[in-house]
C-alpha cells in the first residue's frame, strides 16, 4: 500500500485561480490524477476539498477507488459524519502516523512542535505567498504540500517526508 497526500483542492472555487496564479485546467488536473490512485492505496486530503457545492463535488471523491481521509480544513464546514456518508473514510481535525521512519502529524494549518512527532505535514499556505502573515516562520519539521507547487496532483508520502525543502519535486 503507499499513502498519497494532497491539500487545498478548493473545487469549485473561481476566485483561486487569480489569488493563487492557478491554470483554468486546475480542477481537472487534480481529479484525473487522484483517480489514478489505485484501490490498494490511500490518499490523505490535508483539508479545504471545495468551496461551494459540497454535494455537487463530494462525487469525486466519493468515486475514488482508494482509501480516503480527510483532515478538516478552515473551509470544510459540514459535521465528519456527512463527509463519512460522502465516501470518505475516515475524517478528523489532525492524526499522527509513523511512517518511513518518523512520526508524522497530519494537519490542514502548520502546528507548532509538541515533542510528540517529527514532522508536520500541512497545507493551507498554498504557493507561499498565501496567509504569509498568518505563519511568519515555518520551521525544519514543516513539510508544507500546495498543489500549486506539485504539479495539481498527489505525491507519494514516503517521497514527500523525505525531501527537505519546498519546491517542486520531479
Amino acid at each position: 500500500m503507499k499513502i498519497y497526500i494532497i491539500s487545498d483542492t478548493h473545487l469549485g472555487h473561481d476566485k483561486i485561480i487569480e489569488y493563487c496564479n492557478r491554470p483554468n485546467n486546475h480542477e481537472q488536473l487534480l481529479v484525473e490524477a487522484m483517480n489514478r490512485i489505485k484501490q490498494q492505496d490511500c490518499l490523505i486530503h490535508l483539508g479545504d476539498i471545495c468551496i461551494g457545492d459540497d454535494i455537487g463535488w463530494s462525487d469525486c471523491f466519493k468515486h475514488l477507488k482508494c482509501r480516503k481521509v480527510l483532515v478538516v480544513g478552515n473551509h470544510d464546514t459540514k459535521s465528519w459524519s456527512w463527509y463519512m456518508e460522502h465516501g470518505w473514510d475516515f475524517v478528523c481535525d489532525s492524526f499522527k502516523l509513523k511512517y518511513a521512519g518518523k512520526i508524522i502529524c497530519f494537519s490542514h494549518k502548520p502546528q507548532p512542535w509538541d515533542g510528540d512527532w517529527e514532522v508536520n505535514v500541512h497545507g493551507h499556505l498554498h504557493n507561499l505567498g498565501h496567509r504569509e502573515k498568518e505563519f511568519k516562520e515555518l520551521k525544519q519539521w514543516h513539510r508544507l504540500y500546495a498543489p500549486e507547487l506539485r504539479n495539481y496532483a498527489p505525491i507519494e508520502l514516503a517521497k514527500f517526508v523525505q525531501n527537505n525543502n519546498l519546491k517542486l519535486e520531479e
